[in-house]
């Protein structure tokens, strides 16, 4: 006679389970809080006012009365870096904006971009989705996440943000990290999302 335990058992987990499980993002643990943030009053005017300047090593809180998108806090962020690569992730995207894109990519100011976009922006928005398949690299999946990462040789920028790549007269919230451990995780999450995404 041979006594198991109940624990020795384990029961077999389905294919749909696995892939449940490698679609868990990790979580970016033991982030210590930033000792020096910089809080920025919603300030009505250009992006120079509201935001300012980027100051490495330190992350900036920041609120906006639809005075700016997403999109224009890339271009902005881009005037002090200089030109780098941009992946991105939004809900929802206008064609004025992906014009936009399109015209700093052709002056230089804009390496490369990727976008990481809803399911439902092929019906919700026809129009600028033909665009972003003709001119543009981009994955569809389920999201709400808005985010950006701004990256080159000298500046890792992650933008967590409530804004869309749409104009939209709303209160909104970001933080801008200058932070590289926390740009790593969200490139890490942002790549796999986007391996996993669809044409």
């Amino acid at each position: 006679m041979v006594l198991i335990k109940c624990s020795d058992l384990a029961a077999p987990v389905s294919r749909d389970e696995q892939v449940k499980e490698l679609m868990i993002p990790d979580a970016l643990m033991e982030i210590g809080q930033c000792d020096d943030p910089d809080l920025v009053e919603f300030i009505p005017g250009a992006l120079t006012k509201s935001i300012g300047l980027i100051v490495p090593g330190r992350e900036k809180h920041y609120y906006s009365d639809g005075n700016f998108n997403l999109i224009r806090l890339i271009f902005h962020i881009l005037k002090q870096t200089g030109p780098a690569h941009v992946l991105m992730t939004t809900y929802s995207i206008s064609q004025e904006s992906l014009e936009q894109v399109q015209n700093r990519i052709n002056k230089g100011d804009l390496l490369s971009i990727r976008f990481l976009i809803d399911n439902r922006v092929k019906v919700m928005s026809p129009k600028p989705f033909q665009l972003l398949k003709q001119s543009f690299q981009y994955k569809c999946i389920s999201l709400h996440a808005k985010v950006a990462l701004i990256e080159n040789e000298q500046w890792r920028i992650s933008i967590v943000s409530s804004q869309n790549a749409t104009d939209n007269p709303k209160l909104e919230r970001g933080i801008i990290y200058t932070d590289d451990r926390i740009f790593n995780f969200d490139k890490t999450q942002l790549e796999n999302a986007f391996k996993r995404g669809t044409d």
